[in-house]
């Protein structure tokens, strides 16, 4: 647990907000403040369970058919077995269910992905993050990039109002296929981190992102900050550097540029930098959950307690501990005043949600003598 270090001025303030504490547990001192971008929107914080789709379109040739299965299961045992994703929150489409039919959830054409998405959109609660892959081919035709399906495509218009299904939760879209670098535009949003195999609909060669993207949640390979997960901008960056040193070893002209948005701009960056644009959400959207914390160690005394306005207040707990871990995280890129403000902020709210925990656990003690 994270030790909260109070200064006297707010050791005043606290004795003084004790009715407040155990009136309102829920309301946060930190509210009112302007909380840096990459605190406010950084999933790890939320504390809220990970979907995975993954969409695999059409393939044109057998061996890619092969292949783009291929990846969709090294993904979903990296999401199963590394990230501890339960399967019921994993969805499969892909051109042939009879590829594997017991995990193939149905076939990728855009009326089973709308469904799907649908479906989703109404189990998901608003802490959720949900990320979305897709694998295949794309095209661009009439100036709309498209992911090729069997059947009508969709275009990236198309998965702009489809992820409008998911207004609050935070959202992670990565199109890996060829001529896909129109969708940021298209798809850019609060609280979406948008991945591209390439640049723009032109380049519209057969792309090679795919294969090293999922490589970097199936191998131990690119947790470069040692934290026991991996971060999608990790992910992104192991798979930019990847692609270059393939291109490089084939002697071959590079025929894809990747980019990543994740702050709105609808302007993507290849070598993203979250201390100056993008790359602060996707460096805090984790699919797995925080290393060395299971469900009975993250809430303690939950398990136990029948009260819901308790197990209300130790989730928020947990929930502050995270925003303290992931704001000292990320100080180095912060102005330090901002830092200092945001910290002390956090550590008064979790100080007042701890004695709200405390005097309720007394109350409860109290009433069954």
């Amino acid at each position: 647990m994270i030790k909260a270090v109070i200064s006297l001025p707010m050791a005043a303030f606290l004795l003084g907000a004790t009715t407040v504490a155990a009136a309102a547990p829920f309301v946060s001192s930190a509210s009112t403040l302007d909380r840096s971008p990459a605190l406010e929107t950084s999933p790890q914080i939320a504390n809220g369970n990970s979907h995975l789709v993954i969409i695999s379109g059409l393939s044109g040739e057998e061996k890619y058919r092969g292949t783009f299965h291929e990846w969709a299961v090294s993904l979903i045992t990296a999401a199963e077995e590394r990230m501890g994703i339960p399967p019921a929150r994993i969805t499969y489409l892909a051109e042939d269910i009879e590829l594997d039919p017991e995990l193939v959830n149905g076939r990728s054409t855009a009326e089973t992905i709308e469904s799907s998405l649908r479906n989703l959109g109404t189990r998901a609660t608003p802490r959720d993050r949900i990320a979305i892959v897709l694998i295949g081919h794309g095209s661009a035709r009439g100036g709309e990039s498209r992911f090729n399906l069997p059947g009508p495509d969709l275009t990236a218009a198309d998965f702009a109002s489809l992820l409008d299904l998911f207004p609050v939760q935070t959202i992670a879209l990565v199109n890996t296929t060829s001529s896909s670098g129109d969708f940021v535009a298209a798809l850019s949003g609060r609280n979406r981190a948008i991945i591209t195999a390439t640049r723009d609909g032109r380049q519209n060669n057969e792309t090679v992102f795919a294969g090293y993207f999922i490589e970097a949640y199936s191998q131990d390979v690119a947790d470069l900050d040692k934290d026991e997960r991996v971060s999608l901008l990790e992910a992104y960056n192991y798979a930019i550097h990847e692609v270059q040193r393939f291109y490089e070893s084939e002697g071959r002209m590079r025929t894809e540029t990747a980019l990543l948005d994740d702050n709105g701009d609808a302007e993507g960056s290849h070598e993203p930098d979250p201390a100056e644009g993008d790359g602060s959400l996707a460096r805090g959207f984790f699919l797995a959950s925080s290393p060395g914390i299971a469900a009975s160690d993250a809430l303690p005394g939950v398990a136990e307690s029948d009260d819901p306005e308790l197990r209300a207040l130790y989730e928020r707990k947990l929930a502050l501990e995270l925003q303290i871990a992931e704001l000292r995280r990320i100080k180095d890129s912060m102005d330090p005043e901002a830092y200092l403000t945001e910290l002390e902020a956090l550590l008064v709210d979790l100080a007042l949600t701890e004695r709200a925990i405390r005097e309720k656990g007394e109350a409860s003690e109290g009433g069954t003598r």
